[in-house]
């Protein structure tokens, strides 16, 4: 793995985690920008839109990470600012940010749901930027497998220490011990959210209603992220066996589901004239 990029000096460095999250945000920034422009909105209102979104979804994501692992935070409060070490729950991440994003469209005379489809494949695309730079820390790692392209991690990583907690286990219990392998999961998740970016740019081309796009994304992401979190190693069951994510996926799921619903059968549309579309146009 690389978490490292570039060493500068002893106690500085260019981590491959924080690239990823750089550019996922400046690429998704500017797609969101460049589609805003076709369906006659400002170009410059979504990077400012952007610069604020970006902060409030490295904060709520942090917050949410911190919040469900608040004993570890406690023993070690400096380790609260250390992003670059991974730690970050994209639901908080999303939560924080759409509401940011509101706020910000209400103030700009933006409709709400239609900046919500602009937005959603940018969030598509940058996920799965992200999720490859997670790949290079070695962060958000998956379960062990005997799969040939399983993944041997270095132990100064998170997924590394993952490794090295299973060995001793195996060691202390008697076991024999060869060398783990784990999912390369992080991958799995920037191929899978790859293809949601596609799908998104596809349903964008046919889009009838505002919000179409948007809570269709908040549909499809908790399918993929329920089923992937059974690959996932860094995350422990919390009630009936499933984890925290998976049951936030299928609230989300049920709750985009009925906006979605609702939004159709309002009808409000702001975009491009096409055939059998009905609805206000910016």
């Amino acid at each position: 793995m690389y978490p490292i990029i570039w060493r500068i000096s002893e106690t500085m460095a260019i981590k491959s985690y924080g690239i990823a999250i750089a550019v996922a945000f400046v690429l998704g920034i500017f797609l969101a920008a460049r589609h805003a422009r076709k369906v006659g909105l400002k170009y410059n209102d979504f990077i400012d839109m952007g610069f604020w979104v970006v902060i409030a979804a490295i904060v709520g994501a942090r917050v949410f990470y911190i919040l469900f692992n608040l004993p570890s935070y406690l023993k070690d409060p400096v380790a609260i600012v250390k992003v670059w070490h991974g730690g970050l729950i994209f639901y908080g991440g999303l939560f924080v940010a759409v509401l940011t994003a509101v706020a910000f469209m209400k103030r700009r005379g933006i409709p709400a749901w239609l900046g919500g489809d602009l937005v959603a494949p940018s969030v598509a695309l940058g996920y799965a930027i992200t999720r490859a730079g997670c790949f290079l820390n070695g962060c958000c790692f998956g379960t062990t497998t005997t799969l040939p392209w399983g993944v041997v991690f270095p132990p100064e990583c998170g997924a590394g220490q993952y490794i090295a907690k299973l060995t001793f286990t195996a060691l202390f219990s008697g076991q024999p011990v060869g060398e783990i392998h784990l999912h390369p999961v992080q991958l799995y998740a920037a191929a899978a959210n790859l293809v949601i970016f596609a799908i998104l740019l596809l349903m964008w081309r046919r889009r009838r209603f505002d919000g179409q796009i948007f809570w269709g994304y908040l549909m499809i992401y908790p399918i993929y992220r329920f089923a992937i979190e059974f690959l996932r190693g860094d995350n422990q069951p919390l009630i009936l066996n499933l984890t925290v994510a998976q049951i936030m996926s299928i609230v989300l799921f049920g709750c985009a589901l009925a906006v979605w619903l609702n939004l159709r059968a309002r009808g409000v549309y702001h975009g491009p004239e096409r055939p059998g579309v009905t609805g206000g146009k910016k």
